[in-house]
């Protein structure tokens, strides 16, 4: 009798749960999946953070009855936290990346990504997108084929870029918002319904719209959070000069990003740094030592370095110069940063011994 009675209660706490809320379960994400194939439900997950604003103001719609009794009666549902186990354990894997919290994402029970929604925290708009998701017409594994048939709308490009970015295509990513910069004027630049798109879509320095940014980048200050600008158009910069695209700009586009970056109000000296190692993996690449020389020369006349960055420097001409023409001005890198290391350190030997590499080269 006992045992009927504990069993009578912990339904009741799942019925009381099922009604006031979505019904995010504990176990392991596996078998989430392995319940969904059971139940024949597809699966809902919501990324989050725990430190997330916006992760927070979403958590009182999730809990809601009419939210509560749509979901659990088509999905299993799970809540992921994007500092846990499971980000590199599933999401990685399947090259899904969450560019905004919170972020909603529907499988199937096979764990094929479906669609995925950023909510407005209202518990109607968490319920249509899920009512989204259940509709193959419409969810957003169709988007690449709707755009192949000709789709254009404005809204439609954003939220193919968007899904685009989840499921980690950055090449169509690039050619949608591409498109999306030539269909707006430049005056719609700068508009509010504009300035979403540079946050969260635009990931390439050579779009039109980056071009503006950066060309009149006061304005852009003057008009929305200088903060949010400053991190938006970096982001934009960085992303262009670290991606695999990137790894193919010759020396002088990589200069013009070195402009663009103190053009956004990246100091100077940071600019060199941060355009350094692709400047000069290209002269190297293209056995151009003489120009990867004059290039490492006037960054570091330009700066401060320290011992570390000799060392890195001394040992990169090293193992990556294609002649020996950098020896006569890399003795003098290893005699300041000799006149830094702690005499009869490791660090002196190391260095003594990129000494001997490098007098050893013909």
């Amino acid at each position: 009798m006992k045992r009927i009675i504990v069993v009578s209660i912990a339904a009741l706490m799942s019925i009381a749960s099922f009604g006031q809320g979505i019904n995010f379960l504990n176990s392991n994400i596996r078998q989430v999946f392995a319940q969904a194939k059971a139940q024949r439900k597809m699966v809902f997950i919501e990324v989050y953070s725990k430190t997330c604003h916006h992760c927070a103001e979403m958590e009182p719609n999730l809990k809601t009855k009419e939210v509560g009794d749509f979901y659990n009666q088509n999905f299993i549902s799970y809540k992921l936290e994007v500092s846990t186990e499971d980000v590199r354990n599933f999401l990685t894997p399947k090259r899904i990346f969450a560019p905004s919290l919170p972020m909603f994402l529907y499988f199937d029970a096979n764990e094929t990504l479906l669609h995925f929604a950023m909510s407005n925290p209202k518990p109607s708009e968490v319920i249509r997108h899920g009512q989204t998701a259940l509709d193959p017409a419409k969810r957003a594994a169709n988007f690449r084929s709707r755009y192949a048939s000709g789709e254009r709308a404005n809204s439609f490009l954003i939220d193919l870029a968007m899904y685009c970015r989840v499921v980690c295509d950055t090449p169509l990513t690039i050619k949608i918002m591409e498109e999306y910069a030539k269909k707006l004027s430049p005056s719609q630049y700068t508009s509010k319904d504009a300035w979403p798109v540079y946050t969260k879509l635009i990931i390439d320095a050579d779009n039109p719209m980056s071009r503006h940014l950066i060309n009149n980048y006061a304005t852009y200050k003057a008009k929305f959070d200088p903060k949010e600008v400053k991190l938006t158009a970096e982001n934009i910069v960085m992303s262009s000069l670290y991606s695999s695209r990137g790894a193919k700009y010759d020396a002088a586009k990589i200069q013009q990003i070195r402009k663009d970056l103190v053009k956004i109000g990246v100091p100077a000296d940071a600019a060199n740094a941060r355009t350094l190692l692709p400047e000069v993996n290209y002269y190297f690449r293209n056995r151009q030592t003489a120009k990867a020389t004059a290039r490492a020369e006037e960054y570091l006349n330009g700066s401060k370095p320290q011992l570390p960055d000799y060392m890195y420097i001394v040992k990169w001409f090293n193992s990556r110069a294609s002649d020996a023409s950098y020896v006569p001005t890399a003795r003098k890198w290893v005699s300041k940063a000799l006149a830094l290391a702690p005499a009869n350190s490791a660090d002196a030997q190391e260095l003594k011994a990129e000494l001997a590499k490098m007098n050893s080269r013909k």
